[in-house]
């Protein structure tokens, strides 16, 4: 994850981008409020402190905007964006990707993470060291949408492994609770959220 120092310099670069987009002139005191409704692709999160941390301290309320949380698929957010209902969206880099293939008029202007954070976690009672073990295993996933998805089918494609490796499960956002409880064998996680939690609450797993 980017440090919190930096992506609050980001979060000032949106916050004149933004400006921007309402001024349409040259550059002066703010004489309106702009609304912005930001569409993050997750649920509430610690990922997303920064923007809890600008908020909070009144920095988009010190650039003129209102900005609203929301807490939607990411896939809906780049699609509001490519219909220019929206300014702005979290998303993965590969919804990007996904967007443009579709004719879908986004571009890229900040790097939320710097190295792709998809991963799967298995329970630490079983031997999983590598793509392969996950054979004839019960893998939870949020759903077939997102980057989440796209990590797993692009771990099985790099491993040389089919898809029907493993039983894919959805369980929605529940991995931290799906893994706990023993519900699934694996489950497809954040590297920087989920297997942390699980650590916390001694539950061993293999990242």
């Amino acid at each position: 994850m980017i440090p919190l120092r930096r992506n609050l310099r980001c979060l000032m670069l949106l916050s004149l981008l933004a400006a921007a987009c309402a001024g349409g002139g040259a550059a002066g005191p703010l004489t309106e409020t702009v609304y912005i409704r930001l569409p993050m692709g997750y649920i509430p999160d610690i990922q997303f402190s920064p923007f809890y941390v600008a908020d909070a301290r009144g920095y988009f309320r010190e650039a003129g905007i209102e900005i609203e949380f929301d807490y939607s698929f990411e896939t809906d957010g780049v699609a509001l964006v490519g219909a220019d209902e929206l300014q702005f969206a979290l998303a993965s880099g590969e919804q990007v990707l996904l967007a443009r293939a579709e004719d879908l008029p986004v571009v890229y202007v900040m790097a939320w993470f710097q190295e792709y954070p998809i991963a799967v976690a298995a329970r630490g009672d079983l031997s999983v060291d590598d793509p392969a073990d996950l054979r004839g295993l019960k893998v939870g996933i949020p759903g077939l949408f997102g980057a989440t998805y796209v990590g797993y089918r692009a771990l099985l494609s790099a491993a040389g492994l089919p898809d029907d490796v493993a039983t894919l499960e959805t369980i929605g956002f529940n991995q931290v609770a799906a893994l706990a409880e023993g519900q699934v064998d694996a489950a497809v996680v954040y590297a920087n959220n989920e297997p942390i939690q699980l650590e916390a609450q001694g539950v061993p797993v293999h990242v």
